[in-house]
C-alpha cells in the first residue's frame, strides 16, 4: 500500500490539460461577390480580417471586435461558417481552434481604415484570387465558409497547417 493518492487533485488535472489557441475570422463580401482581405507586413499570406480571442471575450465578440479594430467597420456577426482546428507544430505548441464568422455584405466603397504597424494592405479579391492569396490553411476555412453560406450548414474542418 501506498500513501501517494490515485487521483489527481483539481490543479494538477487542469495543469495537465492542453491549452487552445482561439482566433476569429470575419468572411466579408462586395455585391459583386469579391472578399476583403488584408494583409500584416509580417506574414507571407493575405488573412481574413481578424484575430486572437481576447480574455473575457467570446469568439463572435472577437469577430466584432476584430473588424472594428482593423477596418473601422461597425457591423453585427452573423452566422458561424465555418471552425477550423489545427494540431500543434513547430509554429504554436498548442492547438489552435479559428471561428469563420459570416459579415455579409457591404458596398465596396466603404471607407476602411487600417491601424497603422499593424496591417499594411487590404484589397477585395475573387473567391479564386482569395484562395491563393491567403496560402493553404486559410484558404481550407475561406472553401468551408463559402460552402457554408451556400448552404447554411457550418463546417468543421482539421488541418495540420498552422496559418493562425
Amino acid at each position: 500500500m501506498t500513501d501517494t493518492p490515485l487521483l489527481q487533485t483539481r490543479d494538477e488535472w487542469l495543469a495537465s490539460l492542453r491549452r487552445v489557441y482561439a482566433a476569429s475570422g470575419c468572411l466579408i463580401s462586395d455585391p459583386e461577390g469579391r472578399l476583403l482581405i488584408v494583409k500584416a507586413g509580417y506574414r507571407e499570406h493575405w488573412q481574413f480580417v481578424g484575430g486572437t480571442v481576447d480574455p473575457g471575450e467570446n469568439p463572435e465578440e472577437c469577430a466584432k471586435r476584430e473588424l472594428l479594430e482593423e477596418t473601422g467597420i461597425v457591423k453585427e456577426p452573423g452566422a458561424l461558417l465555418a471552425v477550423g482546428w489545427t494540431h500543434p507544430s513547430a509554429e504554436l505548441d498548442h492547438p489552435a481552434c479559428h471561428f469563420l464568422f459570416d459579415l455579409g455584405t457591404i458596398p465596396a466603397d466603404t471607407p476602411v481604415a487600417l491601424p497603422p504597424g499593424e496591417l499594411d494592405a487590404y484589397r477585395w479579391a475573387t473567391p479564386e484570387e482569395a484562395l491563393v492569396l491567403l496560402g493553404p490553411s486559410r484558404s481550407l476555412r475561406l472553401a468551408a465558409g463559402l460552402a457554408a453560406r451556400a448552404d447554411g450548414r457550418t463546417r468543421v474542418l482539421t488541418t495540420p497547417m498552422v496559418g493562425f
